[in-house]
């Protein structure tokens, strides 16, 4: 396949001599046979010696690039630009924080005869719980929204309670008859362990192409799984790692969402709270949607800060709202067609020191893979400098970041209410509740407003939120921080 070299060692087209060079070291660590016995990891490492030794030789290089077809160099369609909340740092001893919003969006219009089909997985539990109108739900929408997916599109079902059954193995989307006939069959039955569905899911998604635009699996559950947490975060970062993402949809009131939260963010994924048969139609009706109008997956931010300076925080605005984790690539889902990804970083600067006149924000690059592309890997780069000065002149930040920051306070003001509520301290709780109430009537929000007003009280009087509050409230803010903020287009 031409240009094959390029994807053996995870590159674009236009890569430099040093990013080639770390792309071989990095990956002969993973698959050298002194580090790795298996087999296919021997067969891998032999592919990539060979694209090594001929993309680091300038004249190789040129014979092997000149064998690659015109129209299989496909120019990078998507850009980026960044904000930073100070155009001039001050040159303080003591600490402050700055704020950079990154945008990132594809500039090309999707092409549907280039797309490559998608694999999805359905994780659905069927344990005790979920007996009745859940599991009703689950098996009324499922089948219809399968519908909306392209002919040639993978579909794959597992069920699992305290052991997993495979009741679709990968089918082709067209095969709607057998599909919804094995939907119809679905019973419920023993305890939520969500480790079995997990690694059965995954396991159906590895044997669907590499090239496919997105391979999801969509989890949906109704309680919280105990002991398996742990190997269920390795097994999303192995995932993430074959270019799977996960999502997740809780049903009532009792799942787990800091657990689910923390285990889709491992791929930039997200999660949402189910509380009716309209909210699993709309939400599964997005999400696969947004599946099929995918340009780049497995979109990660590689970045290096000065010494001087730490990540606090970092919040994505863009497609979805959350917080994700800071680690080494960051997180952050799938680019699609017409939407972006906006995410906003927050950075402690411990101190200046004397002298300094010029301060390195962030340097590194934003990854990503083209499954629709003969070349399936793409990064865009940054460096991202300030001045400092000892004087500076009081400045407002930028429109975009004051809305960003309008948002994350609003965020933070129900997961530190949340945090206030596990801890006993109900007067924090109470008063920061308060605070988001006022916020959220500022911009029109009315019944929200109303729904953690009514939280409060139950917090005084009962030290506990109420059955479903603090996801309604949780959900219900980033649902409405979705939509643009007062005089904001």
């Amino acid at each position: 396949m031409a240009g094959e070299f390029y994807n053996y060692l995870g590159l674009p087209f236009d890569a430099s001599a040093d990013e080639i060079r770390q792309a071989y070291f990095d990956a002969a660590r993973r698959f050298h046979p002194d580090a790795n016995p298996e087999q296919d990891a021997r067969e891998e490492f032999l592919r990539i010696q060979q694209a090594y030794e001929t993309l680091s030789s300038p004249e190789k290089r040129k014979i092997y690039d000149r064998s690659i077809p015109d129209n299989l160099k496909v120019p990078l369609t998507a850009a980026m630009s960044i904000r930073v909340s100070r155009s001039v740092i001050p040159a303080m001893q003591e600490p402050q924080l700055l704020y950079t919003l990154i945008d990132i969006n594809c500039t090309g219009e999707m092409d549907s005869s280039r797309m490559p089909p998608s694999a999805i997985c359905l994780v659905i539990d069927r344990s005790t719980s979920m007996k009745g109108e859940r599991l009703e739900m689950v098996k009324a929408n499922v089948a219809q929204l399968i519908k909306t997916l392209k002919p040639k599109d993978l579909i794959s079902i597992v069920v699992f309670s305290d052991r997993a059954d495979v009741i679709i193995p990968p089918t082709q989307v067209s095969d709607l008859d057998k599909i919804q006939g094995k939907i119809n069959t679905l019973d419920v039955g023993g305890a939520t362990e969500m480790y079995q569905g997990l690694e059965a899911g995954v396991a159906l998604l590895l044997r669907s192409p590499e090239n496919s635009l997105v391979r999801q699996l969509i989890l949906m559950t109704d309680g919280h799984t105990y002991g398996d947490e742990e190997d269920c975060f390795r097994l999303a970062k192995t995932a993430a790692e074959a270019n799977i993402s996960m999502a997740a949809f809780g049903f009532g009131s009792e799942w787990n969402d800091g657990f689910l939260d923390q285990l889709v963010s491992i791929s930039g994924g997200s999660t949402v709270f189910v509380t009716s048969s309209k909210d699993l139609q709309n939400f599964l009706s997005q999400r696969l949607h947004a599946i099929g109008v995918a340009y780049a997956s497995a979109v990660n931010l590689v970045m290096t800060v000065d010494p001087a300076l730490e990540i606090r925080y970092a919040f994505r605005l863009r497609p979805d709202l959350s917080p994700i984790p800071i680690e080494s690539p960051i997180p952050l889902g799938s680019l699609q067609y017409g939407k972006g990804i906006s995410v906003l970083l927050e950075i402690y600067v411990k101190s200046i020191p004397v002298n300094t006149r010029e301060l390195q924000l962030g340097t590194g690059r934003i990854i990503f893979k083209l499954p629709s592309q003969p070349i399936s890997h793409g990064r865009l780069t940054f460096d991202i400098r300030r001045p400092v000065a000892p004087e500076v002149e009081r400045e407002i930040p930028p429109a975009a970041i004051v809305e960003a920051l309008s948002k994350l306070t609003l965020y933070r003001l129900q997961e530190r209410a949340r945090v206030e509520v596990d801890q006993g301290e109900i007067a924090n709780a109470t008063k920061h509740l308060h605070h988001l109430a006022t916020h959220l009537l500022a911009r029109g929000d009315r019944e929200l407003a109303h729904t953690v007003l009514v939280e409060a009280e139950h917090i005084q009087q009962s030290r506990r939120f109420s059955k479903d509050g603090d996801k309604r409230i949780k959900y219900g803010t980033k649902a409405l921080l979705l939509l643009p903020g007062p005089g904001v287009e």
